[in-house]
């Protein structure tokens, strides 16, 4: 929840940035607005400056009034027409002087002229020594408004500017800081149904406003994941089930087979060749047991359904178990077992089911006897780091070979006998072949089990030591 908190912020500052700038832009708008009136006003200034110019031009020369020829260029060139009034309201000169242009003005008319229009045509007047100089622009050249501003509104002006910008300023925060929060509580609802999707359960988001999109394919996303999940634990279970019953129909035939040949191999009336027969039955029988045994495991802890019975134990002490055990089942004289438990390791207990944690050492002691029938020496190192109980497996046997290790990191749907290494969690999977590895899978399935880390430690792409680390 704190990205999507975060995404809402960045939008609430964002909106008032973009708002913010919008409302700049007007401003600098306004201003340039205001320069550019400025300059027509100073443009209008050197515009009265041409018509005193022009009505200097116009001088009596005693029968008549005369223009000189620049100026009368002028009024050709930029304006409509051109007159002189006198001090009686008549029109004594003009230039250009269209039919519909009066020739006598009252002291009313002048005003009204000076002030607006005449006949449309937009006039200024200018004082001549013989009366007023009046000149003409084109119609609609000129917007001509009477306008007067109280001198107290004028000195407001700056604070009602101010509070101008501080409402615009308080209603962008408010419209932004509303949508956020509105935007925000659809996506919380949206955050809070992908979170919930690792749960594999149907959702139920309200599909409604902006959202509603996304949260109907989330809705109907979840229904899928929740079928898919139905099917894969019904797979699981009916393979758990398939497990289970063909593992207890070969039991009982099993059994039978292994008391026959145990019978037969302690039979005095049998030669020597057929009691070694018969001890192969009882091996091989003995092998594929076992082979069940682990397979019923293997099962129940990938699927979870293995009832786990922590309790507090030592790792020194399990260790020292294994190697009685080893030593009490008759270890091969061409084996030696070395066991280095570090001082601070005797006192350190787990939580953990001593049971599996046995049934994985053996396991790797007897990979390390069975891979090398020339003999080998087993060290078991046990150690504390980093508030970890670090055991190290370790033979000077042949090793493990990289594809064997990267059978254990293949789908476990398909495991069969032997036993073999395997990678670390997260590895990719792939599919099914070479060799089997489901001595080392068990290992690896009840480490992880108490929440350990299992490593293979490779040298010249082959394992001669394995690591497996377990809280404290």
């Amino acid at each position: 929840m704190k990205d999507l908190l975060k995404i809402c912020r960045r939008y609430i500052m964002t909106a008032i940035l973009t708002v913010c700038l919008v409302l700049g832009m007007n401003i600098l708008f306004f201003f340039v607005y205001l320069v550019r009136e400025n300059m027509y006003k100073a443009d209008e200034s050197y515009y009265s400056w041409r018509i005193a110019r022009l009505s200097e031009s116009l001088v009596w020369d005693g029968d008549e009034y005369a223009l000189s020829a620049e100026a009368a260029e002028q009024i050709d060139a930029n304006y409509a027409f051109a007159m002189l009034i006198d001090q009686q309201g008549s029109v004594v000169w003009s230039r250009n002087l269209p039919d519909e242009i009066p020739l006598s003005y009252s002291l009313s008319d002048i005003a009204s002229m000076t002030r607006w229009y005449l006949k449309d045509y937009p006039v200024k007047v200018w004082e001549h020594p013989d009366g007023l100089f009046v000149i003409a622009g084109a119609k609609d050249s000129l917007a001509k408004y009477d306008m007067a501003i109280n001198v107290s509104t004028l000195k407001s002006l700056p604070a009602y500017f101010g509070a101008y910008l501080l409402c615009n300023l308080l209603m962008v925060i408010f419209l932004s800081v509303f949508f956020g929060s509105r935007l925000y509580t659809s996506m919380k609802t949206i955050a809070g149904g992908i979170e919930n999707l690792h749960y594999q359960k149907p959702l139920n988001l309200p599909e409604r406003g902006a959202t509603a999109t996304l949260a109907r394919k989330l809705n109907d996303a979840s229904i899928l994941l929740f079928r898919q999940k139905l099917a894969l634990d019904k797979r699981d279970n009916a393979r758990t089930e398939w497990i289970s019953g063909v593992s207890h129909d070969i039991r009982t035939p099993l059994s039978l087979i292994m008391g026959h040949a145990d019978s037969l191999e302690k039979n005095p009336s049998l030669d020597s060749e057929g009691q070694k027969e018969a001890a192969s039955i009882r091996e091989n029988s003995v092998q594929i047991r076992n082979l069940i045994a682990d397979l019923n495991l293997t099962s129940k802890l990938e699927y979870g359904s293995y009832p786990l019975r922590p309790a507090a134990c030592s790792p020194a002490a399990l260790i020292r178990s294994l190697a009685a055990w080893h030593i009490n089942n008759g270890l091969p004289e061409s084996f030696q077992l070395e066991i280095d438990i570090s001082p601070e390791m005797e006192g350190v207990t787990i939580q953990a089911d001593a049971d599996l944690l046995s049934r994985a050492f053996r396991n790797l002691t007897g990979n390390s006897i069975r891979h090398n029938p020339q003999g080998c020496l087993i060290r078991i190192q046990a150690a504390l780091a980093s508030g970890m109980a670090v055991l190290r497996f370790s033979d000077t046997g042949s090793g493990i070979p990289v594809s064997v290790i990267k059978t254990l990191y293949r789908p476990a749907s398909s495991p069969a006998a032997g036993d073999t290494p395997a990678p670390r969690s997260g590895a990719k999977q792939i599919p099914h072949t070479g060799p089997h590895v489901m001595g080392l899978r068990i290992v690896k399935q009840i480490v992880e089990a108490h929440g350990g880390r299992l490593e293979f430690e490779l040298q010249k792409d082959v394992c001669h030591s394995i690591k497996i680390s377990l809280p404290v």
